[in-house]
């Protein structure tokens, strides 16, 4: 990627992004990046008496969505997430976060989180190895020159149904979810399970989450991630054949989620709620992109809006308030790892 030459008040303002950077910095190393997840729930020792998947992800949803902070009242502590530590390694370039990465890879050869979850399609397990922790993992691992074998993905998740092939999120599993299967075949370089979700791209541009009935929603990361995906494709494999996808999906996004003031839109349909995690993802969306103002815009909404004095970024704002909470995986390691790249592009364009 060849960014543009910035104005100078766009470079200007990296002051204050390197000062927030290096504030989330001693943050998350201070903490060794332990800390609470919005799904993290099932770790209570309380959660083993639900009796079943509703009551899970109500249980669950009561601590994702509660302002004030229940775990430590349900004996829920901080955890070190594999994905944490892949986004702090990518934002940091710390090899001896790759050694504490690999303490935590699963005997099946990935990496999972450090709670179990329930999804609307299965449940997993504490430990569960999944797509998403593992292709994060790698990445750090390339971005740090060191070798990642990565064929637990098509060892386990790999799918082949009616002459089409996808990448699952868990083993156990068989569900479509076109971020992460888009993510895996970037990773894996394989055209065929890029090809499956490109056939299913909405003649909008956007994607579904996944291809189940109740998987039927259009959010603001997950595209980000999917469209990040394509271009990572293309860039490993020289293959541009899904280059008309990745532009509709852009064009999609950026016009549907993201407000003039570079607040960062949810869902589709809806504003709220306002999402750290989406800044940071919009973030690297707009640079893989080459549209750097609009990072920088995003950003800025983020810092003016979401940043904590005490060093941190706030979870979510909503309609009627906001929740000052802090997920070191959801919002810390994902804004820690998208500033260093904006700094970064910023850096090499003055």
């Amino acid at each position: 990627m060849n960014p543009p030459k910035m104005s100078k008040a766009v470079a200007d303002r990296s002051k204050r992004f390197r000062e927030v950077w290096q504030q989330l910095h001693e943050y998350g190393t201070s903490r060794g990046w332990r800390g609470y997840d919005p799904y993290d729930g099932l770790n209570s020792p309380l959660a083993r008496v639900l009796p079943g998947k509703l009551a899970r992800q109500a249980w669950t949803q009561l601590h994702r969505r509660s302002s004030i902070n229940l775990r430590p009242l349900c004996g829920i502590q901080p955890t070190l997430n594999p994905k944490a530590l892949a986004l702090a390694a990518l934002g940091s370039r710390d090899e001896r976060l790759l050694d504490q990465l690999e303490s935590l890879r699963t005997p099946q050869g990935g990496w999972g989180y450090p709670f179990a979850w329930q999804s609307r399609a299965f449940f997993a397990p504490r430990g569960t190895p999944n797509l998403i922790c593992t292709a994060f993992a790698a990445r750090a691992y390339e971005r740090l020159g060191r070798k990642c074998d990565v064929s637990f993905l098509e060892r386990q998740l790999l799918r082949d149904r009616n002459g089409e092939r996808w990448l699952s999120y868990v083993p156990h599993s068989d569900t479509q979810v076109h971020n992460v299967n888009m993510i895996g075949a970037a990773l894996l370089g394989r055209r065929d399970c890029m090809e499956f979700s490109a056939k299913r791209q909405r003649a909008d541009g956007s994607w579904w989450y996944g291809e189940s009935e109740n998987q039927h929603w259009i959010d603001n990361f997950h595209t980000g991630y999917s469209l990040v995906a394509l271009k990572e494709y293309e860039r490993r494999t020289g293959d541009h054949d899904f280059a008309e996808s990745a532009e509709r999906g852009f064009a999609f996004w950026e016009k549907t989620f993201w407000r003039a003031d570079g607040a960062p839109r949810y869902y589709h349909n809806g504003d709220y709620p306002f999402d750290a995690h989406c800044s940071a993802q919009g973030i690297l969306t707009f640079l893989v992109f080459g549209r750097v103002e609009k990072a920088v815009q995003a950003a800025e909404w983020a810092v003016e809006n979401m940043w904590d004095k005490r060093g941190f970024f706030w979870y979510q704002r909503g309609h009627r308030g906001t929740n000052r909470l802090s997920y070191m995986r959801w919002t810390q390691a994902w804004m820690y790892y998208a500033l260093a790249e904006l700094l970064a592009v910023i850096d090499r364009t003055r």
